[in-house]
């Protein structure tokens, strides 16, 4: 497999036949060799790639080589971005690459993903869907498409949960379009040919979890080796995953549902009364003064009793629910008895997760609230949350597959991969660290100032801040890309600033994601904001960014519950929390932000980094130690010099 791998991806090559301008990268090279070294021996990889080594292409072409060979490979991802990439560039191109040898590829999706024709043929019954315009567009979309996922609709249809494919609903082999008709098994079974298999890590933990309780009710087709990219996000991933959830729509859904359904006879009151006790159990959370808190913290403030009799209460209310479904009259009613036990299935799975979240002793969890803010209206979550993933994964995944690939350009802290082998459970492991293949010393300068002092929530700093922010956007012509580690800091530099500066900022959260990018690659006199989501996956190239600024040092927000368990649950193994978690966490993202400035090998410019703990903390250097190696200043002259030179017109 070696010697095919470096043909294919020869400077002479096939790859390099199809790809005009294409470049030999040692570095890919000895990244696709060590994969393919990892899937011969039956080994695990961890290998961080930099910023222009070309890591798909990299992982790619030995996973296709070996799924030749007979064995199935997963390539699961974090976000819908790079599975477009895979399915729209990435794929297509190996196959023109791989020639005569051919190989399937199929994207794998969630069943919410997907329509349901018998969820469909229920809600044609219903009467407030009877010349709604878009009910009528789904039911023609619904006989034109041919894979039946939501990705393909061009209009929302606000009620796509009650006719999507839903696992308390499906009736499987007894279902009249399981057969070719079925979108989501039609997906299924297109898998089990595949070579390759694209998937999220969501997805793949689901299907691990099931593995877990009984590998013949799997959703993935067996594989013998898995490819994570973004693979720092598995360990988020997978405590969500092994963990529950549960919203307070839920409750709301199931019985707006059988409030729509004329053929089954519940009493008005019946439903109104389970809706008022789910409404008085959410509303001691909604109320507390906290976006996210642990249950023990509300439970504090006296209210424990009452909580746990809602809870209590409100489980009892499903149950008799259900015991009145049960008792419906559906005799001769196929399609309506079949309606009911779906309806059951629900209830029972809201009852018992509903029992777990509040009453059952589960040592190894903690159980917190999240309220999520979206518009007018906001949704809050109960959640119970493994505190470490690692024990789950050490048999569950590492113990099983015969080779698991973890890459990513952001994988190391401190030059070593001891952080995320300890999150993830993962003790046997070959390692590679590949730096980028661009040139940094030339195409990059980091500015840390040294006279801000230290971060603050002061008025006096966010002046001082945003007086920096100023001289660095107005230095760079307004091509920048701000990134902050909270909506606060953001919301006080943009007030300071919008009406001081002249460009225009977009601040994250004003409109979607993709239309801010959108915007801020068309218009050149804008400057975006953004937090979190925007520290990775933004591939800006060329002139129109030239300066990534950093407020500050990206540690996780201390009062985050997840942040919280994780921190306490080191400290009682004998660790130290802030060595051991928070700053090899705050490495990674660090390096996420400034990956943001440098895509190609002709992008050039500033990344700022106005923290001055850099220079006056011992954990300062080791931030610094291993960002790509450029020169450094704490200057703002030389910072202007450079981006002079990089906007003039012969550089």
């Amino acid at each position: 497999m070696l010697q095919e791998i470096r043909e294919i991806l020869a400077s002479d090559g096939p790859f390099a036949a199809r790809c005009p301008g294409y470049e030999y990268r040692a570095e890919q090279i000895a990244m696709a060799e060590a994969i393919a070294d990892a899937f011969v021996h039956k080994e695990h990889l961890l290998v961080e790639a930099g910023t222009g080594v070309g890591k798909t292409v990299a992982y790619l072409t030995p996973a296709i080589l070996y799924a030749q060979a007979g064995s199935r490979v997963v390539v699961s991802t974090h976000t819908i971005n790079l599975q477009a990439q895979l399915l729209t560039k990435d794929i297509p191109l190996m196959r023109e690459v791989m020639g005569k040898r051919k190989f399937k590829a199929v994207l794998m999706k969630g069943r919410a993903n997907f329509l349901c024709l018998q969820e469909l043929d229920h809600a044609k019954a219903i009467i407030t869907y009877h010349h709604d315009p878009l009910f009528e567009k789904l039911k023609d979309w619904a006989k034109a498409s041919k894979r039946g996922d939501v990705g393909e609709l061009d209009f929302a249809f606000p009620d796509w949960s009650e006719v999507c494919s839903n696992q308390d609903t499906c009736r499987r082999q007894e279902c009249p379009y399981y057969g070719d008709r079925c979108f989501y098994y039609r997906m299924r079974r297109d898998a089990e040919t595949a070579d390759i298999l694209v998937t999220n890590h969501s997805l793949f933990f689901s299907d691990l979890a099931l593995r877990m309780v009984d590998p013949k009710t799997s959703i993935l087709p067996d594989y013998s080796a898995v490819i994570f990219d973004e693979a720092h996000h598995l360990e988020d991933i997978a405590s969500g995953t092994f963990g529950l959830e549960f919203s307070n729509y839920r409750v709301t859904s199931i019985i707006n549902r059988i409030r729509k359904r004329k053929d089954i006879t519940i009493e008005p009151g019946v439903l109104d009364y389970i809706q008022r006790i789910n409404a008085s159990l959410f509303d001691s959370f909604t109320s507390f003064g906290k976006q996210e808190f642990f249950f023990d913290e509300l439970y504090r403030s006296g209210l424990k009793q009452l909580i746990e009799q809602n809870a209590s209460q409100l489980i009892d209310q499903i149950d008799g629910l259900n015991t009145q479904l049960l008792d419906q009259d559906a005799e001769g009613d196929p399609v309506l008895k079949d309606r009911i036990t779906s309806y059951r299935h629900i209830l029972g799975r809201m009852r018992d997760e509903l029992n777990d979240i509040f009453f059952a002793e589960q040592p190894g969890f903690f159980r917190w609230c999240e309220k999520v803010f979206g518009g007018r209206y906001f949704t809050c979550y109960l959640r119970m949350t493994p505190t470490n993933v690692a024990d789950i994964l050490r048999d569950s995944l590492w113990g099983s597959v015969d080779s698991v690939i973890c890459t990513s350009a952001t994988l190391s802290n401190s030059g070593t991969f001891g952080y995320i082998r300890r999150r993830l459970g993962m003790e046997q492991a070959e390692e590679l660290i590949l730096g980028s293949p661009f040139d940094f010393q030339s195409q990059a300068l980091l500015y840390v100032p040294d006279d801000l002092g230290e971060p603050s929530n002061e008025p006096s700093y966010a002046d001082a801040l945003a007086a920096r922010i100023r001289e660095l956007v107005e230095a760079s012509e307004g091509r920048s890309f701000l990134l902050f580690t909270s909506y606060r800091m953001l919301n006080e530099v943009f007030n300071r600033l919008v009406d001081e500066v002249p460009f225009r900022l977009l601040r994250q959260g004003e409109m979607s994601n993709e239309r801010l990018l959108k915007e801020f690659r068309e218009d050149e006199q804008t400057c975006l904001m953004g937090v979190h989501s925007f520290w990775e996956g933004v591939d800006m190239k060329g002139e129109r960014l030239s300066c990534v600024i950093i407020d500050k040092l990206p540690f996780a927000v201390p009062d985050s519950p997840v942040h919280k368990a994780r921190c306490k649950a080191i400290e009682r193994e004998g660790g130290n929390w802030f060595r051991d978690y928070a700053i090899p966490n705050a490495q990674i993202r660090l390096k996420q932000g400034f990956g943001r400035l440098i895509r190609t090998k002709n992008d050039c410019g500033v990344v700022a980094i106005l923290d001055s703990r850099i220079h006056t903390k011992y954990y300062g250097r080791e931030f610094l130690r291993h960002l790509p190696h450029c020169k450094a200043t704490k200057r703002m002259d030389r910072v202007i010099d450079f981006l002079g030179r990089t906007h003039s017109p012969s550089s």
